[in-house]
């Protein structure tokens, strides 16, 4: 599956946030998703990851994290990683949540009385999903969305911020947020950023030097292939 960034281009001063202003939109989104707790909040984290066709552009785009484009909070720096977008996280945080969710499932096929009478190819496909990295895949989502940039979306195509943000967004959904929790949605993602070491923007190293607008941008001013973040004290 190919996807988009719609508006995703690289940090700028106005949209350079805190972590818990963040959650603080999260918590005034129209579902009020940040305050969801238990099977509300599970239902919210698929939401995340969901995708919808945009026929001008002739593949999918994201459904539920648009909105987190116009966040004054959408860029937020951490100690451990750097900058993360926070509509790229929450987006691939739905994704690797629900490949979970399907690993999950297939591996209950898996050890049920059924399987054993199903048809080969049936029984790989389940074992395939059973198997699968539910991190590993989303990531792939990511990089496989950067390479589409290149073609649609020259000025975000690989900006620093994308493919870290894509990985610790998926961690946090495969591996964090757990609906069980009497915690809600926003405080868990709250907990976890502070495990980023999240702090204030004027922390960045880069942050003197952030454009206060990406409007005029044909590239980004610093691109990254990898999941490693940039502008921190192992990887300045």
């Amino acid at each position: 599956m190919k996807f988009v960034d719609p508006d995703g281009r690289e940090p700028i001063k106005p949209q350079a946030g805190t972590s818990q202003g963040f959650v603080a939109f999260l918590n005034n989104t129209r579902s009020k998703m940040g305050t969801l707790t238990g099977n509300n909040a599970h239902n919210a984290m698929m939401r995340l990851g969901k995708t919808e066709m945009n026929w001008s552009h002739m593949r999918p785009e994201p459904m539920t994290t648009n909105p987190f484009n116009t966040s004054k909070d959408k860029y937020i720096y951490t100690e451990r990683v750097g900058w993360f977008d926070m509509s790229h996280f929450m987006f691939y945080a739905g994704r690797a949540y629900d490949n979970k969710m399907k690993k999950e499932g297939a591996q209950a096929v898996m050890e049920s009385e059924g399987y054993k009478h199903m048809e080969s190819g049936t029984q790989m496909g389940i074992m395939k999903v059973a198997y699968m990295d539910p991190v590993g895949e989303a990531v792939q989502d990511g990089y496989r969305q950067e390479m589409t940039d290149r073609v649609v979306a020259g000025h975000s195509a690989y900006s620093y911020e994308d493919l870290p943000s894509d990985k610790w967004g998926a961690d946090f959904g495969a591996n964090y947020f757990n609906p069980n929790s009497e915690m809600t949605l926003g405080e868990q993602l709250q907990n976890y950023l502070n495990t980023m070491g999240a702090t204030k923007p004027q922390n960045a190293p880069n942050y003197s030097t952030l454009p206060t607008t990406d409007a005029n941008l044909s590239e980004p001013t610093r691109t990254n292939h990898t999941t490693e973040g940039v502008f921190t004290k192992s990887n300045p």
